[in-house]
């Protein structure tokens, strides 16, 4: 089967998969192919009958989900949006700013002056580089709905003016954590109307569910501690809202289409889920339905079969097991730098550095530094992982197991076990133990080669008197 995969920059993507594969197997060739190991973030949409954006489940087989029209037309999206110092690859986070960009052309994001001004200032410079009278263009009125005054033209000039020099993963950071201050960021829309026909625009958000006029004038705002079930039937969605009262309150929602209303029913489900549980509860996952030959063999042979299953969601992992996973991929995988931000270098090159002069900078790199350099750079990892906790792999090893003698993790995760993991004896007690900590035994290795470091790149330097901080930053619940 053919996939048509159109990325928020309106590039497509051909990817092949499986007559029968799911919907997971076609975005995980996406990502393979972009580089991302955080794919929890991101899913596929597609267009239904009566113009709906639906996502595509990814649990479920692609040909059950789509009509069959050779080749299946999906967008990769983002699907559920987090804090910029949260995504750990660079990769992912262009996708988030290319995906954030196409809201602002859209006009689907709505800001002040002052805010249009510096994100219009940061996009040219994204996209262009550094000024030029010439070339430069800005989106102010997508923003703002508004043409720009001259002042305001002139005051984003010299904000673009400013950024001379700032690569452009720095400058997409920046962009992310201005967008990510503004009220409907993360918000996925859904058109619907209420009991009395009236059209709404309702809002599933980190927070809650946001209940506009179709300007986007807000009329109601639902934390989800208040929503105490939501259910479809048909095309409508039902919330029952506990009020102050302790009285409760049910608000309907009619949709354009059975499938539409399952999306919103999904988009309150998988979005509370995400942003506000510290994990995906058995009730979540294991919904499902079944076609009529499913039915028939769970009634005749077997009711755990999986024959003709659907699943209702295909949410797997809340937003701190996915940071946790991507952290642990990253360090697995050798990254060091798990935690790059606006001031890190970039692969990318900055569209106003020549390349030339980045040829000439390579050349002029000894052959025998760079050897030096990977060769300290297996040193260092070596040393994390040997002073790594092997249980939680986030603190160093400080504990000893008596009356064995192992030393294999940190006193947290040593406290809780009753039994040594290595030699499987009982545990008596455990004893502090201090050994000598990362800091140390780098800065030991810098003291025995400071004859070399004169010849060793600059970003070598800094890994060398800086020891990467592994800190485990997590999504408010």
């Amino acid at each position: 089967m053919l996939c048509h995969v159109t990325r928020p920059d309106s590039v497509v993507m051909e990817v092949e998969v499986d007559a029968k594969a799911n919907g997971e197997d076609c975005l995980n060739k996406v990502c393979r192919k972009l580089g991302i190991i955080e794919v929890d973030y991101f899913g596929l949409q597609f267009t239904g009958n009566k113009g709906e954006n639906l996502w595509l489940n990814l649990r479920n087989r692609i040909c059950q989900q789509m009509d069959s029209v050779a080749p299946c037309r999906l967008r990769l999206r983002v699907k559920f949006f987090v804090e910029p110092h949260l995504i750990l690859q660079e990769q992912t986070r262009h996708v988030f700013f290319m995906h954030v960009k196409e809201d602002l052309h859209n006009g689907h994001l709505r800001m002040g002056v002052e805010q249009a001004e510096e994100l219009s200032a940061l996009l040219a410079q994204a996209e262009f580089g550094d000024y030029n009278q010439n070339t430069a263009q800005y989106w102010y009125s997508e923003m703002c709905g508004e043409e720009p005054t001259p002042d305001i033209i002139n005051s984003i000039v010299s904000r673009h003016k400013a950024l001379e020099g700032v690569n452009q993963a720095s400058v997409e950071y920046q962009a992310l954590q201005l967008v990510s201050s503004l009220e409907h960021y993360g918000v996925e829309w859904h058109w619907a109307r209420d009991a009395h026909g009236q059209r709404l625009a309702i809002g599933v958000g980190p927070d809650g569910i946001a209940v506009c006029q179709e300007d986007f004038t807000l009329v109601n705002s639902i934390s989800y501690p208040v929503i105490h079930i939501a259910t479809q039937s048909g095309k409508s969605v039902y919330l029952t809202v506990t009020k102050d009262t302790n009285d409760s309150l049910v608000l309907l929602f009619k949709l354009i289409s059975t499938r539409a209303a399952s999306g919103l029913y999904r988009a309150i489900t998988e979005t509370h889920a995400f942003y506000r549980c510290d994990t995906v509860t058995d009730a979540v996952m294991m919904q499902y339905s079944r076609d009529f030959k499913g039915h028939l063999a769970s009634l005749f042979l077997n009711e755990n079969i999986n024959l003709g299953k659907k699943y209702v969601f295909d949410i797997r992992r809340t937003s701190k097991e996915v940071y946790d996973q991507a952290r642990r991929a990253l360090y697995n995988a050798g990254v060091g730098d798990l935690m790059s931000r606006s001031g890190s270098s970039s692969n990318r090159s900055s569209p106003s550095r020549s390349p030339s002069r980045d040829n000439q900078q390579d050349d002029a790199m000894d052959c025998g530094s760079c050897q030096q350099s990977r060769a300290l750079q297996e040193k260092l990892q070596k040393l994390r992982e040997a002073l790594l906790c092997m249980l939680c792999c986030e603190e160093e090893i400080d504990a000893a197991f008596c009356p064995c003698g192992h030393m294999v993790c940190c006193q947290g995760c040593a406290n809780q076990l009753q039994l040594c993991p290595v030699c499987r004896s009982e545990v008596e007690h455990v004893q502090h133990v201090f050994l000598p900590t990362c800091t140390s035994l780098l800065n030991l290795s810098v003291t025995d080669n400071l004859h070399q470091r004169s010849s060793f790149p600059a970003s070598i330097h800094r890994e060398l008197a800086s020891p990467t901080d592994y800190d485990h930053k997590l999504y408010h619940t």
